[in-house]
């Protein structure tokens, strides 16, 4: 059989399915491919829409990291490389009892050397000086410290207050987790720190010159987030794939010569191969017929939810002393609020015609959902915790609210490990059939890009293209 002949259906039209997606139809003889979506729009997670006056702002992610590569490349492969953006304002802050300026140099909160612990008022003095021995305190390897758990290795190295002030507000607020319960897999510039052994402090230090030199951190299309959706949908209908919306899947049947019958209420669509690009516990319903024991471990994953709301508020009402681009919360002193963006400080596009501010504010965590609640109490939640924070009663003329329920996945310890058992287990009960997305090998937006692109080339393999 032909390379064209084949046919690859991609359930899930996430950035993750989408991106699979590009990669394999940029093959010279790809197979047919067919994007499978459930919902009446495309991108999963990334969304954006009118909000505050402007065009298009952000309901999830604003931007994307651009030190780890993938995103950046796809951006510029679809056209996008001319749109993008860097943010405006650099420095943010981190909220116990008065805003601090986030401690620096440090790579995720880690300290890159004493000037970083030294310097702040974030800790107190007993604080400090239990962070400044960390390089006299021995290990040999990542084994020795902890378990597979990024909360008991920083506690270990730092003590708490390098914890629950620095490092767990700033992992916490990218992936809404609880560092306490949260894989050192999910945070691979931290495990890479890990994998050198010896001093976290002077790890950082050595590696943080590489990571800060040659431009921004961050990148964001001026059109949104959701402007990369568009813009790699194009492309990908321009190489000839087909991309359905509204098309749930409602099963999927191995046949005896080992092609598959992917089954929606529409139609049912003939493959050769398979990739899911859901959610794991979405995914868990369609393997389960297949592989019950792979169902099991997936149906068991556990995700956070989160709700975002914009408001727009006018420039007088804002204080002129807070330049930076937002601040996190820690979780000792959160109530609703985990972090809030000044977006209007931030992006320079994200200022509306009227000279409104734009504040995005996130609520909810792992372990304190917060999705629950009705809209009012929501708003009502997060003007209140402004008000604390900054010492302002904001009357917003404009609101936004989003709920992104079981939206990020959580990475409980020795989590690489399940991942690489069920990578085994499908490839011998049910070859063909492939995973890929947020819940497995990286849940930012280069790191499903760039695991959507492994996923690509491991399914041409088996095509024998």
């Amino acid at each position: 059989m032909n390379s064209s002949e084949h046919r690859v259906i991609v359930v899930g039209g996430g950035i993750s399915g989408l991106a699979a997606a590009y990669t394999i139809g940029l093959h010279q003889s790809a197979p047919r491919i067919t994007v499978l979506e459930s919902l009446p729009r495309l991108g999963g997670c990334i969304n954006a829409s009118p909000f505050g006056g402007l065009r298009s702002v952000d309901e999830s992610a604003d931007a994307f990291l651009v030190r780890s590569p993938a995103a950046l490349d796809l951006a510029r492969e679809v056209n996008l490389g001319g749109e993008l953006t860097e943010p405006a304002i650099a420095h943010a802050y981190i909220w116990h009892r008065r805003l601090h300026e986030i401690p620096g140099p440090t790579m995720l909160g880690i300290p890159a050397d004493k000037s970083a612990i030294l310097n702040t008022r974030l800790l107190s003095t007993r604080g400090k000086l239990r962070a400044l021995i960390e390089p006299l305190i021995p290990r040999n390897g990542r084994a020795q410290d902890v378990d597979d758990c990024l909360g008991s290795l920083i506690r270990s190295r730092f003590g708490n207050e390098v914890l629950e002030r620095i490092v767990d507000p700033l992992v916490g607020s990218i992936y809404a987790t609880d560092t306490d319960q949260f894989s050192l897999d999910g945070m691979p510039q931290i495990s890479d720190l890990v994998r050198r052994g010896g001093s976290l402090t002077r790890a950082a230090g050595d590696m943080l010159p590489a990571k800060v030199s040659g431009g921004p951190v961050f990148a964001a299309p001026l059109r949104g987030m959701s402007s990369l959706i568009d813009s790699l949908v194009a492309a990908i209908r321009q190489q000839g794939t087909d991309v359905l919306v509204s098309t749930p899947v409602t099963s999927i049947e191995r046949q005896a010569r080992g092609t598959f019958v992917v089954h929606t209420a529409q139609a049912p669509f003939q493959a050769d191969a398979v990739i899911l690009a859901t959610p794991a516990r979405h995914t868990s319903a369609l393997i389960s017929p297949l592989d019950s024991q792979v169902g099991d471990v997936l149906a068991a994953a556990e995700h956070a939810s989160v709700v975002m709301v914009a408001l727009a508020i006018s420039r007088d009402q804002w204080p002129t002393h807070l330049t930076g681009s937002g601040y996190l919360v820690p979780k000792p002193v959160q109530r609703a609020v985990t972090a809030v963006s000044f977006g209007s400080n931030k992006w320079k596009h994200w200022n509306p015609p009227d000279g409104s501010m734009i504040l995005r504010v996130s609520l909810g965590r792992d372990g304190a959902p917060m999705h629950h609640h009705d809209d009012d109490s929501l708003i009502s939640m997060a003007l209140a915790d402004l008000e604390l924070h900054l010492g302002r009663c904001f009357i917003p003329h404009g609101t936004r609210l989003t709920r992104w329920i079981e939206a990020f996945p959580q990475y409980r310890p020795g989590h690489a490990k399940r991942v690489d058992n069920l990578d085994s287990a499908l490839a011998a009960s049910t070859p063909g059939l492939f995973l890929t997305g947020a819940s497995y090998r990286g849940i930012g937006i280069p790191a499903c890009i760039q695991q959507a692109r492994v996923t690509a080339k491991r399914v041409l393999d088996e095509l024998g293209t």
